[in-house]
């Protein structure tokens, strides 16, 4: 699949233009026309924490599945609204796994929890063959770690350092749209999360209310079809802003298909 976006990427942007932005055809429906999309695609998860030891207790790499809700808008100063939340394939990802004392079992997680991403984005500039559209985004974040440490004694057990639990925040957000010709549209998407409360940490967690708050950033560009299907890549990282510098990434390849509510 990757093989297969890469090649899609590269190519296309050599196929001749027919179309303005504003009548792309989805489905043979008007794209643009204020609808409401469920996208649901398979995905590739690479998630790893470079300054964890050792790094294989602190890696994901799987697949599962992703969804979306988008809707979409291209007048001047029109909203746009787009919802994804991650833990929902990772959840079924989980189900494959071993529960026994999950929660204290050593490795490390960053995804969303309950209220996931939410994005308004107002268009600034729509041209006839982009638009580029700014606002702001709500979002949540589920983060841990578990490492097994020797007390002085020489003793093992479990040791959860902060930050931990479930975050929430805002920030900047913006999304533009290309279009390569009357087949494919090329969207993009970036988001500056600010997170502000610790809503609720981990009961077994490191105590540290003073810790400084972390800071979330997220990049996704899907090349989608007037067929319904899209392929695309999304990174996410985590910047821990503690002494104990956590932090995280996530890479992830999409194939999936959109249908208009």
């Amino acid at each position: 699949m990757r093989l297969f976006s890469l090649c899609l990427f590269a190519g296309l942007f050599h196929l001749p233009l027919k179309a303005q932005l504003s009548a792309f055809q989805y489905l043979g429906e008007d794209y643009y026309a204020d609808e409401l999309y469920l996208g649901l695609a398979i995905r590739h998860v690479d998630l790893e924490f470079p300054n964890a030891l050792p790094p294989e207790k602190h890696r994901v790499n799987a697949w599962t599945g992703d969804f979306l809700l988008y809707r979409t808008n291209l007048e001047a100063g029109g909203m746009r609204y787009l919802f994804r939340n991650k833990i929902l394939g990772e959840i079924f990802y989980g189900f494959g796994e071993d529960f026994t004392d999950i929660a204290r079992a050593e490795g490390s997680t960053f995804s969303h929890f309950l209220i996931g991403a939410h994005d308004f984005n107002w268009n600034l500039w729509v041209r006839d063959r982009w638009a580029l559209a700014m606002g702001f985004n709500l979002t949540d974040l589920a983060l841990g770690s578990t490492f097994i440490v020797k007390d002085s004694l020489g003793y093992e057990h479990p040791f959860t350092p902060a930050p931990h639990g479930w975050y929430v925040g805002l920030g900047p957000a913006l999304m533009a749209d290309y279009l390569i010709s009357d087949f494919f549209l090329l969207e993009l998407q970036a988001d500056y999360t600010f997170h502000l409360k610790n809503l609720v940490p981990l009961s077994y967690g490191e105590k540290a209310s003073d810790i400084e708050m972390p800071h979330q950033y997220f990049l996704s560009a899907h090349l989608l079809t007037s067929w319904g299907l899209y392929t695309g890549v999304e990174a996410s990282f985590l910047n821990d802003r503690s002494a104990y510098n956590g932090d995280a990434q996530k890479l992830e390849w999409l194939f999936g298909f959109r249908l208009m509510l």
